[in-house]
């Protein structure tokens, strides 16, 4: 059987509803523990409240969603945005069918799984072109081609090992040709030796590390064929076609605020540490570093002409090749580009260079080409 895989440490394929949550009626219509239901008008004033599940925790990943929030974007579109953290046992596609939610997050994998099993969710704009999903080593010992991780040892943690025999599919590397080790999330046996590298998110353990003083080189598994789409906005049909407006409205908020990021990734970071993510007593360093990063998978030629959050054919195409190797069997109509494209396009800077980094759009900073 082909292996299926999650985001991180989960594979939320389940459509049973986690932590006792309320499930009935349409989407976006029922919720409990107080969120106001989606459409409605709060008597502060004529907005539409859209509860929006994070696809993980409040961390500086979707620090577009806060300064939107902070700055009155989102107000001035006529929408009151509230995000639901996520985290390893939120189950993505329940709370959107089960009505919990107007708008989640989550992988394309994850997504796809919960289409297949008959939850009727589409994807409707990307966030992370470029899975996250790497190869981290030390810069004094890079690992710098899917060649070279032939006779090495890596870590690899149970939920990142789907994730990684896909991987080892698409470069054709036999699996016996590589060393693995069972890890945790935990970074250190990078650090410590105990491993030539290991599989991890680009955009957070290897800062993580940074923060201790060791430099990184990251094998990008998307560079190398591995096309999934990370961080994706999706919905129900329903909602699609009933709120169709507000998702457009929506995701002109979620461009505008990673917009203003990519021009001073500060922003993002303060907002997560000093307000979003304040209970999660996060690293100030490290939470910048991810700020930083997250142009290295977000900025791609396509984005940077179409605009941020936008979805090319092509790659959509390349997710669906690259899911059927995970056993997820999905087609084109996991998808639609009808609301992303409704925006007015809006160029961006190419892809450059971050601190640290010399490899355009694919090192993050402190890393090593």
């Amino acid at each position: 059987m082909k292996p299926t895989f999650g985001r991180r440490e989960v594979i939320r394929r389940g459509l049973q509803v986690a932590g006792g949550l309320a499930v009935a009626g349409p989407a976006g219509r029922l919720l409990s523990g107080g969120v106001v239901a989606a459409g409605s008008r709060p008597a502060s004033g004529d907005l539409i409240a859209v509860p929006y599940q994070l696809s993980w925790l409040p961390t500086t990943e979707h620090c577009g969603t806060y300064i939107s929030i902070t700055d009155g974007t989102f107000e001035s579109l006529g929408l009151a945005v509230t995000p639901i953290p996520g985290g390893p046992t939120t189950q993505n596609s329940a709370i959107i069918v089960g009505g919990q939610a107007l708008i989640g997050g989550d992988g394309a994998e994850s997504i796809g799984a919960a289409r297949v099993e008959g939850a009727p969710v589409k994807i409707f704009g990307a966030r992370l072109q470029k899975n996250p999903m790497c190869v981290m080593s030390l810069a004094d010992t890079p690992i710098t081609t899917p060649e070279e991780l032939i006779g090495k040892t890596i870590g690899v943690a149970q939920g990142n090992q789907p994730s990684w025999d896909v991987f080892l599919q698409i470069v054709g590397i036999d699996p016996g040709d590589v060393n693995v080790v069972p890890v945790q999330f935990d970074p250190s046996p990078t650090a410590n030796g105990e491993v030539d590298g290991q599989v991890v998110f680009a955009i957070n353990e290897p800062g993580q590390l940074q923060v201790q003083g060791f430099d990184t080189h990251v094998l990008l598994m998307a560079d190398y064929g591995f096309s999934i789409f990370a961080g994706c906005y999706f919905a129900t049909e329903e909602t699609i076609d009933s709120e169709f407006d507000t998702l457009v409205n929506f995701l002109a908020g979620e461009r505008a605020g990673f917009m203003t990021n990519l021009a001073d990734p500060t922003i993002g970071r303060d907002l997560t540490v000093n307000e979003f993510g304040a209970d999660l007593d996060l690293d100030p360093e490290q939470q910048l570093y991810q700020s930083q990063a997250l142009a290295t998978v977000m900025v791609t030629p396509w984005t940077t002409e179409h605009g941020l959050l936008s979805m090319s054919p092509n790659d959509i195409a390349a997710n669906i090749a690259t899911l059927a190797l995970a056993g997820v069997e999905v087609g084109e109509d996991l998808f639609t580009t009808a609301v992303v494209d409704a925006l007015p396009p809006l160029p961006i800077a190419a892809p450059g260079t971050l601190p640290g980094s010399s490899v355009p759009g694919s090192s993050v900073p402190g890393t090593a080409p």
